[in-house]
């Protein structure tokens, strides 16, 4: 049996003591493996113990080990903490990294162990970095820089716990086992004593020494001049000495099941315009979005812990290894203004090097060629990820969803080009059917847009051609501040008048596709009007506020139609009101129905009133624009047809929204404006404010895991 006492009850200024609590029995004779089989190569660090479920924040045992003796500490009291270089605090690994740290550290002290190769490393904080515990160094895998420290902690500041220096604490736990080793634990009181303890043993440094007035009562006082002078001045008013209280051991044990849950969706973030203007900018976005859909996590769904998956983030850095046109637009750059043309070089001109025919292949190629890398990469560490197949999904902001676009569908300029030459070629051989002379030419035509095909196929051979692709079927595209519909409508990309996004993006190929923006992004365009035209009468679906208790789920949100058409309505109320007494009475169709449109602060219901005078009323006496919604009422048309009058494209695509099958899937969500928000302010942040918007965390993470969309929802 051992007694544990709560942190919560030791003093954080030293002046008074731990006091007792409930004795639990220890769980380390048989609970923790040996140490041959905590050590593992760096090859199979993370698919360890990979089926141990993890254990929530709420099953952690915050306990101060107290032992009945003195004796050495076990790897489960010890802690390791990581600290990057700009960084003022030490952050503690979790439990599973620190006694796997821990084995590795007391295995490469075992001098007649030969087979203990220092390079070796170990996978931590979830399997995004790589510890060398020789070099005490912990660095990132999949993406450069980030490099930090790591300690070993033994000795803590019982006010912060944050571990003393390595080399002191060494120090310190050396003395007190050379002392105290065997002796028994006094017990401390919970009442604070009457006069100052004795000192049984004090430890000099140079800045500060360590005083033991019991085997568990350890106290650091700082020998500087300042500290110095105010414990004068409080000996001089009767004040009782007093430093920092050292503990032996960290707060609360390590254990193998405190470690994050197994990733069973990888999510690979790409960044648009302005990586070289900051090459570490993706890397900091990437983590904004982790962090926050973590806190999501916790926050909204504290028990999903237990089905023990997860998603995790990484970044692609497809911009900083390119070289592209060298310095060539540099030179050519005028002295005036050259901050500002140095922005503009440095982000704007990505759009420019992607459109240009010598650069395109280039960056596909280089974006394509990290992902595939960062894949491999990844699965060879996580060898359970394919296993128990694993998804994978895009997030993809501004110029990058477009790239992203192009790689999974392999679309190619050239391509465009060749069916235009082919196109041409059949008109003029129809053309020339029955003249010899312009079949003749036509023959030689042919003869040199065969040759055309050969130059333009050996081009796409060089370029990459269609061979661009990614080894895994993404899930969902999250498009953010995202310029694609334009640039698909640049390319002739036209509504089909069917609800599915298949000649977009075949579903073979992407499941799910979301363009998610801010309505003041000067950036984004929509996606659903090249699916279905008329849904450019359509408001986008508003993204949910996290902070809402209940959720409508966005499949049962009727669409609603822009206030500026609501005049449409009344032009049409205005024409049926009178003839032969018909009531206009209104409003449209059931909102609760998924094919109705839910026209607010209108009262006309024109399906009603064509199904009650449908009989009475001839053909003639109605309007043009309601002949035709008559005759979509029966279901004649799905099909748009081709207006010329621009005032009756408008009319017939918003009476038509109301009748013809919807979107399988909604593609566009807008974020809420905030009411005092300045529109010209959002404008300038928008484009680049999604990293750190909660709103959007939370709908990533509701759609990563779409069986949590069911806790908060109506």
């Amino acid at each position: 049996m051992m007694d544990f006492h709560s942190p919560a009850d030791v003093s954080l200024d030293g002046s008074s003591h731990i006091s007792p609590s409930s004795s639990i029995s220890s769980e380390s004779d048989g609970l923790y493996p040996s140490l041959e089989n905590l050590y593992r190569r760096s090859g199979e660090d993370d698919d360890f113990d990979s089926e141990t479920p993890s254990v929530s924040p709420s099953h952690k045992r915050y306990l101060y080990p107290q032992r009945e003796f003195v004796e050495e500490l076990r790897p489960e009291e010890i802690r390791w903490f990581f600290r990057h270089d700009n960084g003022k605090k030490w952050v503690a690994f979790n439990g599973y990294d620190s006694l796997r740290i821990e084995c590795r550290y007391l295995a490469l002290k075992l001098e007649n162990d030969g087979d203990i190769d220092e390079n070796d490393k170990i996978l931590a904080r979830g399997g995004l970095y790589e510890v060398d515990v020789a070099a005490r160094k912990c660095f990132p895998i999949y993406w450069e820089g980030e490099e930090c420290g790591i300690i070993r902690g033994t000795w803590f500041d019982g006010s912060s716990w944050q571990p003393m220096d390595e080399e002191h604490a060494t120090k310190i736990e050396e003395n007190h086992l050379e002392q105290f080793i065997g002796q028994k634990l006094e017990q401390s009181s919970v009442e604070k004593p009457r006069g100052a303890k004795p000192v049984i043993f004090n430890l000099q440094f140079k800045d500060f020494h360590v005083d033991w007035n019991a085997t568990d009562e350890i106290y650091m006082f700082d020998e500087s001049t300042s500290s110095k002078l105010i414990r004068n001045v409080k000996q001089t008013l009767g004040w009782q000495k007093s430093g920092i209280r050292l503990h032996r051991g960290y707060c609360y044990e390590s254990k193998m099941e405190d470690k994050p849950p197994d990733v069973s969706h990888l999510v690979f973030v790409i960044h648009g315009i302005g990586q070289k203007m900051d090459t570490r900018s993706i890397v900091r976005c990437t983590r904004d979005v982790r962090e926050r859909v973590k806190y999501m996590r916790t926050k909204m769904f504290p028990d999903f812990d237990q089905c023990n998956k997860r998603a995790e983030f990484l970044p692609v850095q497809w911009r900083s290894s390119l070289q592209l046109d060298g310095d060539t637009v540099d030179s050519i750059t005028p002295h005036k203004m050259k901050g500002v043309r140095n922005i503009l070089n440095s982000s704007a001109m990505d759009i420019m090097y992607y459109t240009s025919p010598f650069y395109r292949s280039e960056i596909l190629q280089s974006l394509q060629g990290e992902i595939t890398r960062l894949y491999q990469m990844f699965c060879s560490r996580h060898p359970y990820f394919e296993a128990n197949n694993g998804k994978v999904s895009i997030l993809a902001h501004s110029l990058g969803s477009v790239i992203t676009y192009d790689i999974l569908t392999g679309w190619n300029p050239l391509n465009m080009y060749d069916e235009l030459i082919k196109s041409l070629l059949r008109d003029e051989t129809e053309r020339a059917l029955g003249d010899t002379d312009i079949l003749s030419n036509v023959e030689q035509a042919g003869n040199k847009v065969k040759e055309l095909e050969d130059l333009m196929s050996s081009i796409r051979e060089k370029q990459g051609g269609n061979s661009l692709s990614v080894p895994f079927k993404v899930e969902n595209l999250f498009c953010i501040g995202s310029p694609l519909a334009v640039f698909l409508a640049l390319r002739g990309v036209r509504p089909k008048g069917t609800g599915s996004h298949d000649h977009i993006i075949p579903s073979n190929l992407c499941g799910r596709i979301f363009n998610i923006f801010h309505p003041s992004d000067p950036v984004v365009y929509r996606l659903e009007p090249l699916i279905l035209k008329h849904y450019s009468t359509i408001m986008p679906l508003q993204i949910h506020n996290f902070s809402a208790p209940k959720k409508r789920p966005y499949s049962k949100i009727p669409r609603t139609a822009y206030a500026a058409l609501t005049s449409v309505i009344d032009d049409v109320s205005r024409k049926t009101k009178g003839v032969d007494g018909a009531s206009s009475e209104i409003i449209g169709i059931n909102s609760s129905t998924e094919s109705g449109v839910e026209v607010k602060a209108q009262k006309f219901s024109l399906r009603g009133w064509l199904n009650n005078n449908r009989k009475k009323e001839s053909s003639e006496k109605l309007s043009a624009e309601l002949r035709t919604m008559n005759t979509m009422i029966k279901g004649a048309e799905v099909e748009e047809p081709m207006y010329k009058d621009p005032s009756e494209i408008d009319k017939t695509a918003h009476y038509k929204a109301t009748f013809i099958p919807e979107l399988e899937f909604r593609l566009d969500f807008q974020l809420k404006e905030q009411r005092m928000a300045n529109s010209y302010l959002s404008l300038l942040t928008s484009h680049t404010n999604y990293w750190t918007n909660r709103d959007v965390a939370y709908f990533i993470l509701t759609h990563l895991h779409p069986e949590l969309q069911e806790e908060h929802t109506l």
